[in-house]
């Protein structure tokens, strides 16, 4: 088993455990939090339904950490465990054991938890993206709460942020997409009790050979379309023979490839922080 590489997680501030005085003294220095948006959903037979729940939380610690080593505190504060409906790229049927929640509700949810925040004195919030789905109701409600008080709500997707890095870390040379590599990898290195490596199994979508305009993918991968009906003839049999809505090649992670993941996230959410937090 690998070792987790070692970091002072004693000085990450966690919401959930911290008491009332505490958050009053974070929010009057000024502290940042840091939301994660997970959800509830199938991961295959290999990864828990919380999945992205579990690595977005672990995103803001890692990064709390880091940043924690230089002074600044980033307050991890309660993950959003509930999403949308998942993208039909992702899961093409309906899967047992993912909960949902639809997008108004969701914006409304993060909005409450915003506002909260904001009434304690928090005045810098980031909503880190572990979900895709969410990422849509994320920016609504990070403009207008933006717009509409004084605090200033940051959105952040590490999928855009760490991809010129992120290329050749993992071991396959396909894509990987829900509950693939990458996925796995950071499960093994977040929480290896719950990953059923021997339930593993690897998936590839019959995608098409070319794209019919460039950026033709969806827009929290960076895509310039937002595109998600598959019932063109370019899409028609794409999803032929899957069977729990995998997709890439869970079967090749590896806790190390986890840490180096992690490791280029939470560097990422630092600069972020640092950038933001100066004079």
């Amino acid at each position: 088993m690998a070792v987790r590489l070692e970091t002072d997680y004693r000085k990450v501030l966690i919401y959930d455990e911290m008491t009332s005085p505490d958050v009053a003294e974070a929010a009057a220095a000024n502290a940042p939090v840091i939301v994660a948006l997970g959800a509830m959903e199938h991961h295959g037979g290999h990864l828990p339904l919380a999945t992205d729940t579990y690595q977005g939380l672990d995103m803001g610690r890692r990064a709390s950490a880091l940043l924690a080593k230089e002074g600044i505190p980033l307050i991890v504060g309660p993950a959003i465990p509930f999403g949308p409906p998942p993208f039909l790229s992702e899961t093409p049927r309906p899967m047992p054991g993912t909960i949902t929640v639809s997008n108004d509700t969701l914006r409304a949810l993060l909005q409450d938890v915003c506002k909260s925040l904001i009434r304690h004195g928090f005045r810098r919030i980031y909503l880190l993206l572990a979900n895709v789905e969410s990422e849509f109701a994320m920016h609504i409600v990070a403009k207008e709460l933006t717009e509409t008080t004084d605090a200033n709500i940051v959105v952040l997707n590490w999928l855009i942020g760490i991809r010129p890095k992120y290329k050749g870390m993992l071991v396959s040379d396909k894509p990987q997409g829900h509950g693939g590599e990458g996925e796995t990898a950071r499960m093994l290195a977040t929480a290896p009790h719950l990953v059923r490596m021997e339930e593993a199994r690897p998936y590839h979508p019959n995608l098409p050979l070319e794209p019919e305009v460039y950026g033709d993918f969806l827009p929290y991968l960076g895509g310039a379309i937002g595109r998600y009906r598959f019932d063109r003839d370019e899409f028609r049999g794409m999803f032929d023979g899957i069977s729990d809505g995998i997709t890439g090649d869970p079967q090749l992670a590896t806790p190390e490839t986890g840490e180096k993941s992690y490791a280029l996230i939470a560097e990422w959410i630092a600069s972020v922080v640092r950038f933001d937090l100066r004079p």
